[in-house]
């Protein structure tokens, strides 16, 4: 089959907008889903907030209603958030859930039915490298993404020889415009000085991190692939480096370099 119908969350901008216009001008069929959109796209736009399920499941049944399958879901719809685990106020912990963990819990709801009937199709989970550690004052959206990374395990599973991939691809740093729409808690100020000098250093490594573009080719790769790993690593040899490393010298060790590496007080 050439011409796939491919499903895109969070294509407003960033990789989510990236792919779409890939594989729109690879002849695919793509539909981005996204609360907002820009005036001049490529691709089919669905206004959609993955945190409704009803909302998304709406928007999945059009897509049937109109193109009669699905092949691939990229859950790509993400937001960032810092804080200390002490400080972090419950709103704050619940968009972030809602966006990242139950936006993608909803969305494979939605099309895994579908998927078995036609005995085919491809999930991808957009997860993060730093889901394999507990990163200072990232603490909860490392969860998020941990959380994910579980869940796609367990669903893997669950449709196990329905002829059915789903993976993770659990990308490092990207340059893309995530620390716009970044949630900041309060900081107390037994925290504020090492949260300043890190937030800065996170925004520092997002802007020299790998393009979109980069990813393009390894997520094309992917959605053709068959029996496909669990999880995949995408981003500076360094940071998938460390998920061999912080294995092999153990947590303990780990730390330490981690707290060295975030010049922590």
């Amino acid at each position: 089959m050439n011409n796939k119908i491919i499903v895109i969350t969070g294509s407003s901008s960033g990789i989510g907008e990236t792919l779409a216009n890939y594989f729109t001008q690879k002849g695919h069929t793509v539909y981005g889903l996204s609360r907002s959109r820009k005036d001049k796209i490529s691709f089919n736009h669905i206004a959609t907030d993955v945190t409704n399920k009803e909302n998304v499941f709406q928007s999945i049944q059009k897509i049937l209603n109109e193109s009669g399958r699905i092949d691939v879901l990229i859950n790509n719809a993400g937001v960032g958030m810092l804080g200390a685990i002490e400080d972090v106020a419950k709103e704050d912990l619940d968009k972030l859930m809602n966006v990242n963990f139950f936006g993608t819990i909803y969305t494979m709801q939605a099309v895994l039915p579908f998927m078995r009937n036609q005995k085919s199709g491809c999930i991808l989970n957009v997860s993060s490298i730093a889901s394999n550690h507990g990163l200072p004052f990232r603490g909860y959206y490392s969860a998020s993404k941990s959380a994910i990374d579980r869940i796609t395990e367990s669903v893997r599973l669950e449709n196990h020889n329905t002829g059915i991939e789903i993976s993770t691809v659990n990308f490092g740093d990207i340059q893309t415009p995530i620390a716009e729409s970044r949630i900041h808690s309060t900081i107390s100020n037994f925290y504020k000085k090492n949260y300043e000098k890190i937030s800065k250093y996170i925004d520092e490594e997002v802007q020299h991190g790998m393009k979109p573009e980069d990813l393009i080719l390894k997520i094309d790769r992917l959605i053709s692939k068959k029996n496909l790993k669990p999880h995949y690593h995408i981003g500076k040899p360094m940071q998938v480096f460390s998920i061999t490393l912080k294995r092999v010298i153990g947590q303990r060790f780990f730390e330490k370099l981690l707290a060295r590496y975030s010049k922590l007080d």
